[in-house]
């Protein structure tokens, strides 16, 4: 970790922000980011925690995807949101340099808490 890089919560939500899904409600999630039918899966969220109260794993998991993908994570965030994919794989995710949300781990992906990113690819025109 370079020991320049600040990672904080990030206070409050920043203009043209993803807002925060619902507990108990499901939403598409796009395997790597990609928006395609093929990539999409649903998730049902299940845990909403502020940056404060996330226990120590997660922490740490979020550092290392921070510092190893850079160019996606924002070295910010305000929640950590965790879900069970219909594979019934646990997901959790942070916030984004663009402020969406995507999951850590081996199974990120892209969360669409407002179907915005049905519209961005041709399979759902």
């Amino acid at each position: 970790m370079s020991k320049t890089t600040k990672y904080v919560c990030l206070r409050t939500a920043t203009e043209g922000s993803t807002e925060l899904p619902e507990i108990g409600v499901t939403y598409n999630t796009f395997d790597d980011g990609k928006i395609r039918e093929s990539r999409r899966y649903e998730v049902t969220i299940n845990e909403i925690t502020p940056f404060e109260d996330i226990d120590k794993e997660t922490l740490n998991l979020w550092l290392k995807e921070v510092e190893d993908c850079f160019w996606l994570y924002n070295t910010e965030t305000d929640y950590f949101i965790k879900g069970n994919l219909e594979n019934g794989k646990l997901v959790t995710y942070c916030r984004t340099k663009d402020t969406g949300w995507f999951g850590l781990g081996e199974w990120g992906g892209r969360l669409d808490v407002d179907g915005s990113l049905l519209g961005l690819s041709e399979d759902y025109r």
